[in-house]
């Protein structure tokens, strides 16, 4: 039996960095295109059964070239892999209607298990496909940045990180360790690069996602405190009396207009 067709797009500003394509050369026949001018010239003549678009840090180029092409297959599924990620990234790809979105780092293990799970239903659903008939959607303006520089680029592997582990105990040391530095010196080049520590940044982003949670759930403030990744109640009511000036329950009593919304809770 042959093997399917998979388009790799490879939109990468280093292409040089190691890629997972080649973890996937038993389960496919890879047509391997680089560029956004080869991504759409590759899937016209290969007619393949998937693609797979690999950014590190999507610009312009890139996702007007994944856009496009869902424009002109939309039956196509496209899986979307990508170091830089932002809340307005993943709603842009699945308003374009990506079928998945993968943030780096991750195991071949799980990009293959990804694909499995794709092509078990690409049988019954592989013909026709519906039509995009939604407005297009605008591409968000931090691609048009561009490329970070070199420090950023380590330190955007803590940013997804925490994401994916705030509500668990997360080491300083297990994070420098995913962005392949020691201790000190992820510690030095995170505080450079956003201004603040790392340890900061956790509390910040744990408590917005802990006002989230009292905004919008039923949750006890024991499961907020613990959802959020605070080690106790005790010491998420106190913290959070500190930074936001009233108690967890206070908040969630008080009006939406009269609630406390600081930028650096």
């Amino acid at each position: 039996m042959s093997l399917p067709c998979l388009v790799w797009a490879d939109l990468r500003n280093d292409p040089l960095e190691p890629s997972p394509v080649d973890a996937l050369q038993a389960y496919f026949r890879l047509r391997h295109v680089v560029g956004p001018a080869d991504t759409v010239r590759g899937i016209e003549q290969s007619a393949p059964l998937l693609a797979c678009f690999e950014y590190d840090y999507p610009n312009l180029s890139g996702l007007k070239a994944l856009r496009a092409t869902k424009q002109a297959h939309p039956s196509l599924p496209i899986l979307m892999l990508t170091v830089h990620h932002s809340e307005a990234l993943a709603v842009w790809a699945f308003r374009t209607r990506v079928w998945d979105y993968l943030v780096k780092p991750f195991s071949a293990k799980e990009l293959w298990w990804r694909l499995e799970r794709l092509l078990d239903v690409l049988p019954a659903g592989q013909e026709g496909g519906r039509a995009i008939a939604m407005p297009v959607p605008l591409i968000p303006p931090e691609a048009r940045i561009g490329r970070p520089d070199a420090a950023e680029r380590m330190t955007q592997y803590a940013l997804t990180y925490v994401q994916r582990h705030y509500g668990e105990m997360l080491r300083l040391q297990d994070v420098a360790r995913c962005c392949h530095m020691s201790v000190y010196a992820f510690s030095r080049s995170f505080k450079r690069t956003y201004g603040l520590t790392f340890r900061e940044y956790l509390c910040r982003y744990r408590l917005k996602r802990a006002l989230e949670l009292l905004q919008h759930s039923n949750a006890s403030i024991s499961e907020v405190a613990c959802a959020a990744g605070f080690r106790n109640a005790s010491h998420f009511s106190r913290l959070f009396h500190q930074r936001i000036g009233i108690t967890p329950s206070q908040y969630r009593g008080d009006l939406p207009s009269a609630r406390p919304c600081p930028d650096n809770a």
